[in-house]
């Protein structure tokens, strides 16, 4: 992996229209061709409006909806999907010519409509059935609570009605039913009542209106209404149990619709996302009258491989440029190697790199696992952690990202297991010294370093584990700025700040802070040189940078005086900064005899429980509670110290992630995509 990102080149295909189709399925088989908006080319058209994205926007809004009316759960639907596409991963081009690309949308269109229109109907009788057998155990309920057994005559011009009341304003209901010759209001649940109401036709039409909110059944039949509550409740029971059997088996039918069509809704999905694809080279691309020009990006290395496929159309042009220095919003290409990639991806949460920017990548591998070692360096923990991450790697049927995350538990796992077993002497809470009766190890002391009664060693080196990489936080942004040719920045402010951190460095020495095995007074002299340098670049860089650098039109004694006050300021600020930061990697040791002395406790109670059942139980809890907790915290620090005392000195993580394009056929393996 190198220090930079990989260079890119600027791309131009040109190729004839009728072999546009077939030119971005061969770029997309390689799957290293990022489209771009075309600039700066005279004279040629724009090929197609960009309202055609619009449609695609509506087809990919519509196949939403019809996978939220799948069946729960969507990640075991998923996980079906992409492995029934692992058995059989090869399916019909999306388009072979031209021709086919208007037929696309109305077919994509038409697929989905057909599918949401089967699942909708299938899912409109399920809620029906579902409501109605909810309202049949609220009518069981409301009969079974009703005043009377009697039957109530109901005459030529009456009607009588049941409903079930949804409102909270029940007040305004007992007002209207006051009015009715017969009635009752009975609680059910919160919100919800049964009314019974009889009385004449006018009078319970004038309810109804009244209270819209009230889902009423109203008997059919003439005659006198028998309210024998065991009968009816018995009754709709045996309706409901009917209703129980039609909802289980629109439920199955439901999931046997959603898995017998699983192939059916990736293929749409593949063909949905190879579409979209396809639009951002058809809606960016220019055209002559026989010819079109698009744009994209390429990683340099990735060269031949688009050479080599593009020769297959004789009359298709292409054109590689490396891109002017100026030139921004260039694309980042991620590592393919695992181990990188798993790193990389927490890189990202603070930004990718830029493409004439350092990549912190090859540097997080080792400091960001070592950092995790020393905070949570336990043999027994780093044992698990390392079995958890080769489980998570070698599962099958894991989606890239969480297997990326179990290639980073292994990787601090291993480190934790390192400096567990080999330097602290920790397993577990249990000191491996006293348990193996070990006291040297490849003839040294063994523990190198207890957290315990070592607490002096271990603290300085962590401020000398600190003090490195800021330095090297410095060195990369002293890099950055002189393949930018930023020459005024890096005398000014760069070199001014490295001095003054040496500085720093000697004024903690001499406090006894930090020990660098030299006495402070036998290099006094060094502190003094880079005080004084550091200072006089702070205040006078800006004046100096002008005369080495032989700025025109630039004053040298107004850039003299000018640079006093911010240098001054910066100088104050890198002071406070530069000293806090330093103190700040002795979290490393707080984090560290946190994590033994919570184990020690655990052990003691484990001890004084006595009862052999409970000391295992009580260690089990006690180990899983601190493995989550006090990891996600150490992840947290670890994350910390990079991002603000490391990332900050060097890094502005504002590049944009190299996306190639997707367009599938029978060449490409699906599997993946799943």
């Amino acid at each position: 992996m190198s220090l930079f990102p990989q260079p890119m080149l600027e791309t131009t295909i040109i190729t004839p229209i009728e072999d546009f189709p077939r030119v971005v399925v061969n770029l997309a088989e390689t799957e290293k061709f990022m489209p771009k908006e075309i600039t700066s080319i005279e004279e040629v058209e724009e090929f197609y409006h960009s309202s055609k994205l619009d449609s695609i926007r509506q087809i990919e809004a519509s196949y939403n909806d019809l996978f939220k009316l799948m069946p729960e759960p969507k990640e075991k639907l998923g996980l079906k999907i992409s492995r029934a596409f692992k058995k059989q991963p090869l399916i019909e081009p999306i388009f072979t010519k031209w021709e086919d690309i208007e037929k696309i949308e109305n077919k994509i269109r038409d697929e989905i409509n057909n599918l949401k229109l089967r699942l909708k109907e299938l899912r409109e009788q399920f809620t029906s059935k579902e409501e109605k057998f909810e309202l049949n155990e609220l009518l069981v309920k409301g009969y079974r609570l009703l005043d009377t057994e009697q039957p109530y005559e109901v005459g030529a011009n009456e009607r009588t009605l049941i409903g079930i009341l949804t409102t909270s304003k029940i007040e305004d209901a007992e007002e209207f039913i006051k009015e009715v010759e017969k009635s009752e209001v009975i609680p059910l649940i919160q919100n919800k009542f049964m009314i019974f109401a009889q009385d004449k036709k006018g009078s319970i039409s004038k309810l109804i209106k009244s209270l819209s909110t009230v889902r009423w059944f109203e008997h059919e039949y003439k005659g006198p209404i028998h309210l024998n509550k065991i009968e009816l409740s018995d009754e709709i029971e045996k309706a409901s149990k009917l209703l129980q059997e039609e909802i289980k088996g629109l439920d199955n039918e439901i999931n046997e619709f959603a898995i017998n069509n699983k192939e059916r809704i990736l293929a749409l999905k593949l063909s949905i996302d190879s579409y979209s694809h396809f639009l951002r080279i058809y809606v960016s691309a220019k055209k002559t009258k026989k010819t079109i020009i698009f744009q994209g990006w390429v990683a340099q290395k990735s060269k031949k491989i688009i050479l080599k496929q593009l020769t297959k159309l004789k009359e298709t042009i292409c054109i590689f440029n490396e891109p002017e220095e100026e030139m921004k919003n260039i694309p980042v290409v991620s590592s393919r190697n695992p181990i990188t990639r798993a790193f990389q991806s927490i890189v990202g949460l603070y930004g990718l790199p830029s493409s004439k920017e350092v990549d912190p990548t090859i540097f997080f591998i080792f400091t960001f696992s070592i950092f995790f070692g020393i905070m949570f360096g336990d043999a027994g923990h780093g044992l698990i952690l390392m079995v958890l991450g080769l489980l998570g790697i070698l599962a099958r049927g894991l989606k890239r990202n969480v297997r990326q995350m179990f290639v980073l538990v292994f990787a601090v796992g291993f480190s934790s297991f390192i400096f567990g077993a080999f330097i602290f002497g920790e397993a577990f809470g249990f000191h491996l010294d006293e348990m193996l009766g070990i006291h040297s190890l490849f003839g040294l002391e063994y523990p190198i370093l207890s957290p315990i009664h070592k607490l002096t060693e271990v603290f300085n080196i962590t401020l000398l584990i600190g003090s490195i990489h800021i330095v090297l936080g410095l060195i990369l942004r002293m890099v950055n700025q002189i393949r930018h040719k930023e020459y005024e920045e890096l005398l000014k402010e760069t070199w001014a700040q490295i001095f003054l951190y040496a500085a720093i460095l000697y004024f903690l020495s001499s406090l006894g802070i930090i020990d660098f095995g030299i006495d402070p007074s036998n290099i006094a002299i060094v502190g003094l040189v880079s005080v004084s340098i550091g200072v006089g670049l702070a205040l006078f860089g800006q004046g100096i940078a002008s005369i080495f650098l032989k700025e025109k039109g630039k004053d040298i004694l107004r850039s003299f005086l000018g640079g006093i006050g911010n240098g001054l300021l910066n100088l104050l600020e890198s002071f406070s900064t530069f000293i806090s930061n330093t103190i700040s990697y002795g979290r490393m040791l707080a984090m560290l005899v946190a994590h033994v002395v919570f184990l020690s406790v655990i052990n003691e109670l484990a001890a004084m429980s006595g009862f052999i059942v409970w000391q295992i139980l009580i260690l089990i809890i006690g180990n899983i509670f601190v493995l989550i907790l006090e990891g996600l915290l150490v992840f947290v620090q670890t994350l910390r110290l990079h991002f603000y005392e490391f990332f900050s000195k060097f890094y502005e993580g504002s590049g944009i992630q190299h996306k190639p394009i997707f367009v599938f056929n029978k060449k490409m393996d699906l599997s993946k995509y799943g």
